[in-house]
C-alpha cells in the first residue's frame, strides 16, 4: 500500500494532520496537472486551479477518495466543475451582471470565447454523462486532468485499451452532439 493511500485511510478515519500530509505530497503533482489544464488558455490561472480544488476536497470531499489514482479521477472532475463555474461566471458578468466596462480587448474577446465554449462543453458533457457516465469520467481525467491515457486508466481502475476505446467513442458522441 502507496504513503497515500495509507494516509488517506487515516483521513477517511477522521485523522485531519493526514489530510494536510496527504496535500504537501499531492501539491506538485496537482499543480502539474493544473498548467496541463491552463494549456488550453482556461481564463483562471493553474494556482488559483488547485487552491479551489484543495478547497472543494477540504470540505468533506477527500474522505472518499480511496488511492491516489482515484484522487487524480476526482480532481479532474472538480477542475472541470470549477472551470465551468468560473466561465459562467464571467458570463454572467459579461452580460450585464453589475460589471461596467467601457473598452473591449482581443484578450477579453478571446477569454469570453473561451468562457462560452468551456460552459458549453460541460452542458455537452452532462447531456452525454445521461447515456453513459464512463465517457465522461475518460472526458475529465483526459480533458481537464490533463492526464494521459495511461494515467486515466489508472485512475479510473481501467485497463489500457477499454480506456483508448471510451477515449474514442467520447470524441465522436460529443462531435455528434455538436453538430446535431
Amino acid at each position: 500500500m502507496s504513503e497515500i493511500t495509507q494516509l488517506l485511510g487515516e483521513v477517511r478515519a477522521g485523522d485531519g494532520d493526514a489530510w494536510n500530509r496527504v496535500v504537501a505530497l499531492l501539491y506538485d503533482d496537482l499543480r502539474r496537472l493544473a498548467q496541463r489544464v491552463k494549456a488550453g488558455a482556461h481564463s483562471l490561472d493553474a494556482t488559483a486551479l488547485v487552491h479551489e480544488c484543495w478547497l472543494r476536497f477540504a470540505d468533506g470531499g477527500a474522505r472518499g477518495i480511496a488511492d491516489r489514482a482515484h484522487f487524480f479521477a476526482v480532481a479532474s472532475r472538480a477542475m472541470r466543475q470549477i472551470l465551468a463555474n468560473h466561465a459562467r461566471d464571467r458570463l454572467a458578468l459579461k452580460r450585464g451582471g453589475g460589471a461596467r466596462r467601457t473598452t473591449l480587448d482581443d484578450v477579453d474577446i478571446a477569454a469570453d470565447r473561451e468562457a462560452d465554449e468551456l460552459v458549453r462543453l460541460d452542458a455537452l458533457l452532462t447531456q452525454l454523462a445521461r447515456d453513459d457516465e464512463r465517457l465522461v469520467r475518460v472526458v475529465d481525467c483526459r480533458v481537464f486532468g490533463g492526464l494521459s491515457e495511461a494515467e486515466t486508466a489508472d485512475a479510473l481502475g481501467l485497463s489500457l485499451r477499454t480506456v483508448q476505446r471510451l477515449w474514442a467513442q467520447a470524441r465522436a458522441r460529443l462531435t455528434a452532439l455538436v453538430e446535431a
